[in-house]
């Protein structure tokens, strides 16, 4: 469960297409911001404070703090398990998991309209992930199989494909493109064998 090599290679075998790939760089994102607004719209009000030391750091951080609600403890799960699945890539997406947070709080609790807006964005964003698998990938989302796994692993492969495009742990990367070709050949021999006629 806390391998990066398992977790990336599992949720990979379903993300080999480059365009269903590109689908995802957009509208994973997309998914998880909208996601926290809309957690933040149904419940607009903190359930917890912060730690003092945790409040002294996020007093240092340029706007407005997050909301202690329920959309801050996924994120900071998230970040955890990512954290323990690469350090060092885990500590880069906190920031980045962060402003997703505290913006789409900020968004879903100052516009009029955001939970119509948040829905359209979220809808959109779903449709657009089916049409890349469907008609792309032309194998079901890696959620069918394992939901929870798909839903936290995502974020994590569109930020882990960022960083290997620049160059990071290149070995890695070349490790785990390897795993996930075996795998999706894997995937396609059973499913020609299952057409075969008796």
């Amino acid at each position: 469960m806390f391998d990066i090599r398992s977790e990336f290679s599992k949720y990979g075998e379903y993300h080999a297409n480059k365009i269903n790939i590109a689908i995802h760089m957009v509208f994973v994102p997309t998914i998880l911001w909208t996601s926290m607004g809309l957690v933040t719209l149904a419940q607009p009000h903190a359930l917890f404070e912060f730690p003092t030391p945790i409040s002294a750091l996020l007093s240092h951080i340029p706007g407005p703090p997050p909301v202690a609600n329920t959309a801050t403890l996924i994120i900071t799960a998230f970040a955890a398990f990512y954290i323990v699945l690469d350090q060092i890539a885990g500590l880069l997406a906190t920031p980045v998991l962060y402003g997703f947070l505290v913006s789409a709080q900020q968004y879903a609790l100052s516009s009029p309209a955001s939970l119509q807006y948040l829905l359209a964005l979220f809808a959109i964003a779903w449709v657009a992930q089916f049409i890349g698998h469907g008609v792309f990938e032309r194998r079901a989302p890696a959620l069918l199989d394992n939901l929870m796994q798909a839903l936290v692993m995502a974020p994590f492969f569109v930020f882990l494909e960022v960083l290997f495009a620049l160059g990071y742990r290149p070995s890695l990367h070349r490790e785990l493109r390897n795993e996930i070709g075996s795998r999706v050949l894997a995937f396609r021999r059973a499913a020609k064998n299952a057409v075969k006629p008796n």
